[in-house]
């Protein structure tokens, strides 16, 4: 590996001199919807200037060390650093850092925090004790987002040398970050949050047990824009087998559907293109979108129906996998199921239980065959980086806009490729059908702020309290939506009013 990284300093330098500028995808910049996620990296060789960056050729800052903070937690701790990652992603992420270094005349210095809640503990003493040793910080956005809208982070827009509307950047996620009429923006994400896509849910299905079952295979139905959550129901419906001879339903059983109870319920939401938050497109305020209860109680009728049947088994469970996620992939791959609920990152984890089986992948289904497309949930742990306020000297903000840019550029020319088209699509998609619909689910990521920045409301109000309702036994959405509707309508009054209070 030492060998191989050596001669990747070779070629690192044929780049630099080859091509100093900077460059991603074909996200949406007008709404939540990222967009193109999926385009391939020639697109940026092609001149169009949404896919370069307009740093100056001759930064240079003499050697500047660069502290950058992270979360060394899951589908993030290979993200900035080499040391965590195998493989052609580790070669990516470590030529990725060197360029940038070589580019800029820069040192980037990695200081990783146990955890998103111990990242804002050592963020927060960094800011008060004025030692300012941390200059970047890179945190999973529903713990990142207070600290944003607390003005802990510069705004991104006040800066010249960063433009995150350039396609290297995430434009859905951007939108969703941005506030005010004044537009400021604290949180960026891109090309370097491989996190995005490990974080996407989607539905697994097993094509050998479909033929068995003479269903129809879903990449048609996909296709057509027909797999609902009617039809998902309708799939796992009246299969259920007391495989282990028990006489009750349990873990040994085979089922229609696996999923989970409490992170697996969110896509649904989004999927559905159904959101309790949204932001007034011309001030920015947030808003609580209560024309969004009717649709919410024929979800969870839905949702309910699917989660309560017989042929579904449910685990409890949240992010971590030793409470559902992996247990889940061990159930697909024992072939005791049709089809799962899951992530990307719990396929790379489990991968090679799953190399045996023949198995397709679909997007989490609509709420009817009318929506008008497909939309991908990503998890809240997606990585947002911000420049600490801790860094007073515009010259040195300036120094770290230029760092993120180049960064966000360089990543998607070598680490998000080697990522996406390596591993997910050469290596986990085993038919072409597949790798049409991962591009799919990649070209309708979707960022809910209820969802991905729950932690602003107390308890996580909407979210955490949705969770439970969705996939209960009784449709109470109505009635108990207006016991936390108040509590969550005060603390966005609370926030619009913080944020306008850092315009300048």
């Amino acid at each position: 590996m030492k060998m191989k990284r050596i001669v990747c300093l070779f070629l690192i330098a044929f780049m630099l001199l080859s091509s100093v500028a900077c460059a991603q995808s074909t996200e949406d910049p007008t709404g939540t919807l990222n967009g193109d996620a999926s385009a391939e990296v020639t697109e940026g060789e092609t001149g169009d200037p949404n896919f370069t960056c307009d740093l100056p050729a001759n930064l240079n800052y003499g050697d500047e060390i660069i502290g950058i903070l992270y979360a060394n937690v899951g589908g993030r701790r290979d993200e900035l650093i080499s040391e965590y990652g195998m493989g052609v992603v580790a070669d990516s992420v470590y030529e990725r850092n060197v360029m940038v270094e070589e580019q800029l005349g820069v040192q980037l210095e990695m200081y990783p925090a146990d955890g998103d809640v111990q990242l804002n503990v050592v963020f927060t003493n960094d800011l008060t004790s004025g030692l300012g040793e941390y200059d970047i910080i890179s945190n999973g956005t529903f713990k990142a987002i207070i600290p944003a809208m607390e003005g802990r982070y510069v705004n991104l827009n006040e800066l010249d040398h960063i433009n995150t509307d350039k396609h290297y950047w995430t434009q859905g996620y951007n939108d969703m970050v941005t506030f005010t009429d004044a537009g400021m923006q604290f949180l960026a994400s891109g090309s370097m949050s491989i996190s995005m896509f490990r974080y996407t849910f989607f539905t697994i299905y097993n094509k050998d047990l479909f033929m068995d079952y003479q269903l129809s295979d879903l990449y048609e139905t996909v296709k057509q824009g027909e797999w609902t959550l009617d039809y998902q129901y309708s799939i796992a419906k009246d299969h259920y087998l007391d495989k282990d001879g028990d006489s009750k339903a349990s873990v040994g059983d085979f089922y229609g559907f696996v999923t989970r109870n409490i992170v697996s319920v969110d896509p649904y939401m989004v999927a559905s293109d159904t959101h309790m938050i949204i932001k007034d497109p011309d001030t920015g305020e947030l808003t609580y979108n209560s024309d969004a209860l009717s649709k919410l109680v024929d979800l969870c009728d839905k949702v309910q129906l699917l989660y309560n049947d017989e042929s579904t088994y449910v685990y409890d469970g949240g992010v971590d996998d030793g409470m559902g996620a992996a247990c889940i992939i061990n159930h697909f791959a024992d072939k005791n199921t049709l089809m799962a609920t899951t992530t990307f990152l719990c396929m790379e984890n489990n991968f090679e239980r799953l190399g045996a089986l023949s198995y397709g992948i679909a997007p989490m289904p609509k709420f009817s065959a009318t929506q008008k497309s497909y939309y991908s949930y990503v998890q809240d742990q997606v990585s947002g980086f911000g420049i600490s306020t801790a860094v007073s000297d515009e010259a040195r903000q300036e120094m770290c806009a230029a760092v993120l840019e180049a960064m966000a550029y360089h990543s998607y020319r070598l680490v998000r490729p080697s990522y996406y088209e390596t591993v997910l699509s050469e290596r986990y998609m085993q038919d072409p059908q597949s790798n049409e619909v991962l591009d799919m689910i990649f070209d309708s990521l979707y960022f809910d702020f209820s969802s991905t920045c729950s932690d602003i409301f107390p308890n996580c109000e909407i979210r955490n309290n949705l969770r439970p309702l969705l996939s209960g036994e009784s449709n109470t959405i109505a009635a108990s939506t207006k016991s936390w509707k108040r509590i969550v309508e005060h603390k966005l009054d609370d926030y619009n009013e913080i944020l306008e209070g850092l315009v300048p």
